[in-house]
Parts: structure tokens; C-alpha cells; sequence
């Protein structure tokens, strides 16, 4: 688990990577079909970053007790 947490923010920077890369291939192409399959994973995305920031906000409080 330690070793897990320890590689983390090496595995966020490579996910952040590769939809910045997905975002352009998807930028430069003119077909919709990518497009619309880039806005479903974003949208998961946005989704995730928003359970994290409430976890957040329900376990700080519990830790400054």
C-alpha cells in the first residue's frame, strides 16, 4: 500500500499526460465520433475530481478532531 501512494502523483501526472495528448489528437481531427468520446471520459473525470474534493471535505474535520 505504502509503495502504491508513493507512485501516485507519478500516476495522476501520466493520466493528466495522456488526456492532454488525447485533447489535441482529438483538437486536430474533424470527426465528431472522437470528439464525443473524449467528452465521455472527461466528463468521468470531472466526476471523480469532484468525489475526491468531497471525501475531502468529510475527512478533514474528522482528522482535526
Amino acid at each position: 500500500m505504502n509503495s502504491m501512494l508513493r507512485h501516485l502523483p507519478d500516476a495522476i501526472a501520466l493520466l493528466a499526460a495522456i488526456h492532454g495528448v488525447a485533447v489535441v489528437v482529438v483538437n486536430l481531427t474533424p470527426t465528431p465520433k472522437d470528439d464525443e468520446a473524449l467528452d465521455s471520459i472527461s466528463r468521468l473525470g470531472v466526476k471523480a475530481y469532484r468525489a475526491i474534493e468531497i471525501l475531502a471535505g468529510i475527512v478533514t474535520p474528522l482528522v482535526k478532531r
